[in-house]
């Protein structure tokens, strides 16, 4: 079973996922644990919705959609887990800072505190990273350039303000939909989600 949450490693999880159902020849669930407000829409995250709903039918996987509805994610997964017979579960994980390991509990380690007669396969964030080709067209240079409250997407610069970084598209999307890359002072780039030409992220 693959957990996606949100942003562009979904798919490459449920590609990992895909691989790993093949190789021990057991069915593939995709859970989702949606924690947003009964009415609330978030477009960027129906756009990845959209991919990995897509992507679980190619390989005849079950897609599950799960709210949180209060209740502690990892309670969920297992639940989830449980019910479907699940022996493998495969995640995304960003590292943590050694502050963040001290102040806040290991998401990992409760995870697996509650997990019975299963195998849990955590997948770096930044190692994903690196497999943006997979997922992305190769990157071009591009601005986001303020428009009032918000910031577009553009080819050149405009207006008083211009943030210069590249745009990496989404494969499988004819809108601008994709990942900007930004240097940031501390020499480490940032990733942000732009949704049909507008940044979604806060900068």
């Amino acid at each position: 079973m693959v957990c996606v949450h949100y942003g562009p490693h979904g798919e490459r999880l449920i590609r990992r996922g895909v691989q790993l159902s093949e190789i021990i020849g057991a069915p593939l669930f995709v859970l989702n644990v949606d924690s947003s407000d009964i009415d609330e829409y978030n477009q960027s995250k129906e756009m990845y919705m959209t991919v990995w709903k897509r992507l679980a039918d190619e390989a005849g996987a079950e897609f599950i959609i799960r709210k949180r509805e209060g209740r502690k994610t990892t309670d969920i997964i297992v639940e989830v887990a449980e019910e479907n017979e699940v022996t493998q579960i495969v995640i995304g994980q960003s590292a943590q800072t050694r502050w963040q390991e001290l102040t806040k509990r290991n998401f990992i380690n409760e995870l697996i505190g509650k997990m019975k007669m299963m195998d849990l396969h955590v997948v770096a964030v930044q190692r994903m990273r690196a497999g943006l080709e997979e997922t992305h067209e190769e990157g071009v240079i591009a601005y986001l350039v303020k428009n009032g409250a918000e910031y577009q997407l553009s080819d050149e610069p405009q207006g008083e303000y211009s943030l210069k970084g590249k745009f990496f598209h989404e494969l499988h999307t004819e809108f601008e939909n994709g990942l900007f890359r930004i240097e940031q002072e501390d020499g480490k780039a940032r990733y942000l989600h732009i949704c049909d030409g507008t940044l979604t992220d806060s900068l």
